[in-house]
């Protein structure tokens, strides 16, 4: 029988070779396995907190550097053991090991297993060393040796398989390390061991099948063997004989009427234990376990009179797709623990999301990502590795690509979650807009491996899933990628988020808008004696060109650009809140024409000004809250369309949904008109209800409100800047608990987007709702969270409470990106 051995300990590292301080300089570091070099220098008081202030640029040396881990490995109590191996699950990056000083093999690939043959462990200890090359003039030297190539952010990132953020991007610092960052194990066996178990799950009417896909490796004397792979879930069981020198076997078992697995909102996510037995005769040889799920997932990608859409339906059921894209969850992605990978999938449920993209700049997330997904009904969409650049195609980069995706589809396709493999992130779409055919000049950009090696590999191992050339993708080659009317789009619009509505999407894989984190978070990276938009610790913590010009641009439009750095905190914040909101409700009113909409990005991995909803300290921005609205299965919008204002009711259940919708006319917040209308709309369907005279002539002092029970929306005659909003008025009543407080809050006056920054009074704070518009003489009661309940009090509650208003004090002579790129045009005629 395979034993396992767990190497996970803590370990030895030390700096071998580049611009180390001397500080650094012949010291030796304990160093926990699982984990980094940063990681392990900081835990040892060797570095500051990358992430805090500047430090950074502080410890950008660690790129540079050549690192060496060590141990002692134990003995494996197996004389019998045909074979001893050590298996690295995942080393950061370039890597040599030596066993008791003996080379013994090299990893080129952060996103692959490796196994190393360890034969003496039988007969007693040995020690082991493992080297790892400095990344960065790693890919430095690659890049040199194949050619440059275009990279919306690293030059070396695309000539290194390793978690290309880790060079920076635009909502990240660049922070390219080295590291053993999954578990590592020593593994004895005899004869034959299982390799993959790809099991495909599906359903028959009211039964189920596996078709099974396994993979074998043999020693040397199990090749003559004949072998028994048995399979059972459950009272269901079926063998299979492999004869003597087969290495893949292929079966069947049936399942009758087994309980079926349902994406969160449609039903239960019932899981079933798949086990793998590997016999000889009566002896076990290896066995494994795969938790499955029985259900049939088609992503349809039918041609219709205005294009191809694109549509999830699952047994049947055609789903609207609420979604987040996600990023690595920490700088240092070997701390991410389970516990987390639990929280944040059930925060992105609780936020109304049924699916998540793992974006292509990170990595194939560790196995308890896809497991939490499966509990919880979240899909998964799953990009490969490639993200925002131009890829060589050399070896032995095809060679380690087709590897690494062998590999990877085989590890995650059994989880029910997943549902579509996808090449690449904005690759296609580059080669068309930046015009790659000229810019490369003949070199390799990686369409080898998106329309040749990818696909090939997931009809060998994932046949029933579906594989999309990239995201942004029209469905084929020569298509422009980012055709709204065919496939998936990313929307980036250059200017006003309300430019959306000139575009109607069949599918938006890629959206957002920036804000700050939870002031909190901010506060405590960011050191500085005065803060300002752009203050040097403001800036470190923007990663994108051009970003905090792009907020001040846009919160021109709407609110006016503050002079006061917490009012522009605030307003930024809610500019961020205001629209995300807007393009999910244009794409929900589209449905469905329109089938989803997946949000850039739900979390963060360092505190910055970002896209995501979540900060990195598990703070809700107030765009969470308002996201959250716009994700309700069910929801009135109220926008302007180009014949006036009107009203939708959207639906994305599978059942008709009659409701009466309240709509009121305000005016400098008087009421004006009021009336009541009746919706009854479709399943899987946005309806628009005429609001006759009500909407009318909407004045820049005027606005709309629309109820349907707990749900709201409010439209200005405007924007911001001209409404002129009433000082807020409004009673606070607190009863505070043993670990939460409750916080009712009565409005006297017109209240838009009230929010209650609960994290400035207790940094532990979580409210569970927030963002709300009330009427006057309407209450709402916030539920919060906190082990410092005593910290609330109505004077202290009073002092947070924000609303929604115009810039008391506009500062005109803001920076935006017309500045900005003439000041950038001005600058490049100076050079010439």
């Amino acid at each position: 029988m395979l034993t396992r051995h767990s190497v996970d300990q803590t370990w030895r590292l030390r700096p071998l070779a580049g611009p180390v301080p001397d500080d650094v300089v012949g010291h030796e570091f304990p160093a926990p396995v699982p984990g980094d070099v940063h990681t392990a220098l900081r835990n040892a008081g060797a570095i500051p907190d990358p992430v805090v202030d500047d430090n950074e640029r502080v410890v950008s040396w660690i790129g540079r550097t050549d690192w060496e881990y060590s141990t002692t490995l134990p003995a494996v109590p197996r004389a019998d053991a045909e074979r001893v191996e050590l298996v690295f699950f995942g080393v950061d990056t370039l890597a040599e090991v030596f066993i008791d000083e003996i080379p013994r093999g090299s990893s080129r690939n952060m996103h692959r297993t490796w196994r190393v043959d360890v034969p003496e462990l039988r007969r007693g200890r040995a020690d082991l060393r493992l080297t790892l090359q400095a990344p960065v003039p790693a890919g430095e030297r690659e890049r040199d040796r194949l050619g440059a190539r275009p990279s919306a952010f690293s030059p070396v990132a695309p000539f290194l398989r390793k978690k290309a953020c880790d060079f920076g991007w635009d909502w990240g610092p660049a922070l390219p390390g080295a590291g053993i960052w999954r578990t590592v194990e020593i593994q004895a066996w005899s004869t034959a061991r299982l390799d993959a178990v790809r099991p495909t799950a599906s359903l028959r009417g009211d039964d189920g099948v596996v078709e099974l896909d396994i993979d074998l490796v043999r020693t040397a004397q199990g090749r003559g063997e004949a072998l028994v792979v048995e399979a059972c879930v459950g009272a269901s069981v079926v063998e299979i004989a492999v004869d003597p020198g087969v290495e893949r076997v292929r079966g069947r078992l049936p399942v009758p009427n087994p309980a079926r697995w349902w994406p969160a909102g449609l039903g239960e996510q019932a899981l079933h234990d798949l086990t793998v037995t590997l016999r000889r005769g009566d002896e076990v040889l290896d066995e494994r376990t795969e938790r499955i799920g029985f259900r049939d997932i088609v992503v349809e990608q039918r041609p219709d009179a205005e294009g191809v859409g694109f549509r999830v339906v699952v047994d049947g059921e055609p789903m609207f797709i609420r979604g987040f894209n996600w990023i690595p969850d920490d700088t240092s992605i070997a701390t991410v623990t389970p516990a987390d990978y639990r929280r944040r999938i059930a925060e992105a449920q609780a936020l109304g999301a049924n699916l998540i993209r793992v974006w292509g700049g990170g990595v194939f997330e560790d196995d308890e990502f896809y497991r939490a997904c499966d509990e919880a009904g979240m899909l998964v969409w799953q990009d490969f590795l490639f993200a925002c650049a131009a890829y060589p195609e050399e070896e032995p980069f095809a060679t380690e690509i087709e590897a690494e995706a062998r590999d990877n589809v085989s590890r995650l396709m059994p989880h029910p979650s997943l549902v579509l493999w996808n090449a690449n992130n904005e690759n296609l779409w580059f080669w068309f807009v930046q015009d790659w055919e000229t810019v490369l000049e003949g070199k390799t950009w990686g369409d080898r491996f998106y329309f040749d090696i990818l696909p090939r590999v997931v009809a060998d191992l994932d046949p029933a899933r579906t594989y999309l050339f990239g995201s942004p993708s029209s469905g084929g080659r020569w298509e422009d990628p980012n055709d709204p009317t065919r496939g998936v789009v990313h929307l980036w619009v250059p200017g006003d988020y309300r430019e959306y509505d000139q575009t109607r999407p069949r599918f938006v894989s890629e959206f957002g808008f920036q804000g700050p984190p939870a002031r909190a978070t901010f506060e405590a990276a960011v050191h500085e004696d005065s803060h300002a938009p752009f203050s040097p610790g403001t800036i470190q913590r923007q990663k994108a060109e051009g970003g905090t010009e792009r907020i001040n641009d846009v919160l021109d439009i709407h609110f006016g650009v503050p002079t006061n750095f917490d009012e522009w905190y605030w307003l930024a914040q809610l500019n961020q809140a205001r629209a995300v909101r807007f393009g999910v409700e244009r794409f929900r009113t589209l449905e469905p024409y329109c089938a989803g909409t997946v949000i850039w990005q739900l979390n963060d991995c360092w505190p910055s000004l970002s896209w995501s909803v979540i900060d990195v300290a598990d703070r809700w921005k107030p765009v969470a809250y308002a996201v959250r609205e716009a994700f309700g299965d069910q929801i009135v919008v109220l926008r302007h369309e180009d014949d006036g204002p009107a009203l939708f009711a959207c639906n994305s259940t599978a059942a008709a949904w009659d409701t009466e919708i309240e709509v009121q006319r305000w005016q400098r917040g008087r009421l004006v008109g009021r009336e009541v209308l009746r919706a009854s709309a479709p399943a899987h369907t946005a309806i628009r209800l005429e609001l006759a005279g009500l909407g009318e002539d909407l004045g820049v002092d005027e606005l709309l409100v629309a109820t349907a029970g707990a749900r709201r929306s409010v439209l200005l005659g405007g924007v911001d800047r001209e409404y002129p909003d009433a000082a807020p008025d409004f009673a606070v009543e607190v009863t505070p608990g043993a670990t939460s407080v409750s916080v009712v809050i009565t409005a006297q006056s017109l209240m838009r987007d009230t929010f209650l920054p609960v994290d400035a009074l207790a940094v532990d704070a979580h409210a569970e709702q927030n963002l709300l518009t009330l009427l006057p003489g309407e209450s709402a009661t916030w539920t919060i969270r906190t082990a410092h309940p005593e910290a609330f009090t109505a004077d202290t509650v009073r002092a947070i409470v924000q609303t929604a208003h115009a810039a008391t004090a506009r500062d005109e002579s803001y920076r935006g990106l017309a500045q900005l790129e003439a000041e950038k045009a001005a600058r490049r005629a100076s050079a010439a």
